[in-house]
């Protein structure tokens, strides 16, 4: 499913078990997306682009393939408040991972927003890479107030 936003479009796909990837992308990826999660899907990063303030955290995430350290990560990343930042070094010491292995699990998220990678940034406030796309990391800090 394609989901318009002021970013761009974004491809949706879930499965049974919870969305499975959700990415800034100019091409279908995999299946169309539908059904009820799909649309609660669309509701919340509507919601967000409105400035709304959803947590996404009521949306169940398909983790199957995923270490268990990512599945942790991606959790604790979950949890950062909308407008505020923590650091690689932070999370990194909070799990047991190097600021590096932080970084590189992040940077492989399919789950864009949901699990808020962009809230992540070096201890000495510089952004770090955003999948590529650093312009796109600052927008969203910036929409959030969070620079």
């Amino acid at each position: 499913m394609w989901l318009p936003t002021p970013l761009g479009p974004l491809w949706l796909e879930v499965s049974p078990l919870g969305v499975r990837r959700l990415e800034p992308a100019l091409y279908p990826r995999g299946p169309e997306a539908e059904g009820a999660l799909a649309l609660r899907v669309r509701e919340a990063v509507q919601a967000y682009f409105a400035g709304e303030r959803p947590d996404f955290l009521d949306l169940p995430l398909d983790y199957t393939g995923l270490s268990p350290a990512r599945l942790r990560l991606y959790e604790r990343v979950r949890l950062v408040p909308y407008g505020r930042t923590v650091s690689y070094g932070a999370l990194g010491r909070e799990l047991g991972l190097s600021p590096r292995a932080v970084g590189a699990a992040l940077r492989a998220c399919p789950f864009f927003l949901l699990v808020p990678a962009h809230r992540v940034i070096h201890a000495d406030g510089r952004l770090g890479g955003f999948q590529g796309q650093e312009g796109l990391k600052l927008w969203l800090l910036r929409f959030e107030g969070a620079l």
